[in-house]
């Protein structure tokens, strides 16, 4: 009898993964050795964005900017092979924000230092489709395949639109057929609105709030499947496929006027959300009783342990793991555990930057600003660090950063940095299936049993501790009453395990099972 171990695996196709809460199934290694997991490519002409890469269908996607030859930053969304990062296309989306020949103060950000970060949103996919979002508000849906136009939505002119400081940086958020986006329409329109992810049509919009840096979330809440936007004064919740109005958590801190990134996290029926500039971190229980919402707030914590202006959380067994800090914390932001329920700080660590994390399996793969990858097991009890490497590697004449999360796709980490994007295998081994060869009879009593594996390759010690041989004399009986054996395996020279039994006298049958524990 065979004994499969299975890995689940898939695409990364948005930001912030499939589900839109940074979780991945997968598993990922973490016995990196001192040099560091295998690095399957780097692409050095990924530069200029803060966008992530989603990953599906054999390609990975990205937003960067790049001279168009003219002289001017334009705005494209690039493909590359997913296995070898050779580039496929580069499609133009929109004149790039931040360019002084275009903006001579520096771009819609205060700051001259912005000029020539480029795009701040992650492409979404979705079968044949490839939406993008621009910093000017372009929806634009691309073929997967050579990038050419199938359906453009110039949200200004279309609807009346209108950027903030900073421009656009929220990522279009797909669920199924429909793309989220607030417009931060005019007084009295109504911002919040789905499009068609088929033809770019609108599908619905509702109310009117103003808009923050932060891509809009999926969830389900109480059973029922929502979209929930970080508008400037709260969370808004609406039914995903009609847009109507679920309920709202109104901010205990004072309206959003400058820069709000980190998306809401959802866990249970908790949302927690973060705030820089001298706002923090709140909590809220939601809860659907005869039809009716309500929303009771949990706690409001200031000061910088609470403090994010980009860096989306990650909610793992009923903590939250963040990193906080605001403008004048770069490059030493920590890394903080919190306990959702309370708000309690349970341990930080310094010196993780600005840069983001997601979840992979039950560990936490950060990347931090200045370009290292780290795994982490996630516990309340302390900082536990599995393995780093340094991805990227700037100086002073490669100036970079990393402002952006990492994407987990078929056991390989996607990175991006200001000066290019690489691919690194950090895969599980998956172990051949268990085969239990044929039994061989020693004597008139003993019979030895030997355990090998599907493609021959040899047991070692450290699976050998999880795998037993079950016996039953009725073949029909359901494998976990079938008793296992006392005796104890041993590997031979070959690697196969073998164990040795006593045939009792007046024993005319036996089924053997071999069974390896997860």
């Amino acid at each position: 009898m065979l004994c499969a171990t299975s890995v689940l695996a898939g695409d990364w196709p948005q930001y912030r993964g499939p589900t839109t809460d940074g979780i991945s199934p997968e598993l990922i290694a973490t016995n990196w050795p001192a040099t560091g997991p295998v690095v399957v490519w780097a692409n050095m002409s990924l530069t200029n964005g803060f966008s992530s890469f989603a990953v599906s269908q054999g390609r990975a996607f990205a937003m960067m900017s790049k001279d168009d030859g003219s002289g001017i930053l334009q705005e494209y969304c690039v493909a590359v092979d997913a296995a070898t990062g050779t580039n496929i296309w580069a499609a133009p989306i929109d004149v790039e924000p931040w360019d002084p020949s275009v903006n001579a103060n520096g771009g819609a950000g205060a700051f001259p230092y912005d000029t020539g970060d480029g795009p701040r949103t992650t492409p979404t996919v979705k079968d044949d489709h490839v939406i993008a979002l621009s910093g000017l508000l372009h929806l634009v849906c691309l073929n997967v395949t050579n990038g050419a136009v199938t359906w453009s939505n110039d949200l200004v002119s279309s609807y009346g639109a209108s950027r903030i400081g900073w421009d656009n940086a929220a990522s279009p958020c797909l669920d199924n057929d429909l793309v989220f986006v607030n417009l931060n329409t005019a007084l009295d329109s109504q911002t919040l609105a789905a499009f068609r992810a088929s033809d770019g049509g609108l599908a619905w919009s509702s109310q009117n709030e103003g808009v923050t840096h932060t891509t809009p979330i999926v969830a389900t809440i109480q059973g029922v499947r929502q979209v929930i936007f970080a508008t400037q004064t709260g969370l808004v919740s609406l039914d995903r496929t009609s847009g109507n109005f679920l309920w709202k958590f109104t901010y205990p801190f004072f309206p959003i006027a400058v820069s709000m990134g980190a998306s809401p996290v959802v866990y249970s029926n908790i949302v927690f959300c973060t705030a820089s500039y001298g706002r923090g971190a709140t909590a809220a229980q939601v809860t659907l009783t005869n039809g009716t919402w309500t929303v009771q707030q949990l706690y409001y914590k200031t000061g910088l342990n609470y403090r994010s202006i980009w860096m989306t959380p990650i909610c793992f067994q009923g903590y939250i793991y963040t990193l906080c800090g605001d403008n004048t914390t770069f490059l030493t932001t920590p890394l903080n555990c919190i306990e959702l329920a309370t708000g309690n700080l349970q341990w930080s660590t310094n010196n993780f930057g600005m840069g983001g994390l997601i979840l992979v399996g039950t560990n936490l793969l950060v990347l931090t600003e200045d370009g290292q990858l780290v795994v982490v097991q996630p516990a309340p009890d302390a900082y536990h660090e599995l393995a780093r490497y340094q991805a990227f590697n700037f100086s002073p004449s490669a100036r970079g950063k990393c402002w952006n999360s990492p994407a987990f796709s078929n056991g390989r980490i996607y990175a991006r940095s200001t000066i290019g994007g690489i691919c690194v295998d950090a895969s599980v081994p998956v172990s051949s299936p268990l085969k239990l060869l044929s039994p061989q009879f020693l004597n008139r009593t003993q019979l030895q049993l030997v355990v090998g594996t599907a493609n021959g390759t040899p047991i070692d010690s450290t699976r050998l501790s999880k795998i037993s041989v079950r016996a039953s004399s009725a073949l029909g009986t359901a494998g976990t009453t079938w008793s296992s054996l006392t005796n104890p395996l041993a590997l031979d020279a070959n690697g196969q395990a073998r164990v040795t039994i006593t045939i009792g006298t007046g024993q005319t049958r036996q089924f053997y099972s071999t069974v390896e524990q997860p």
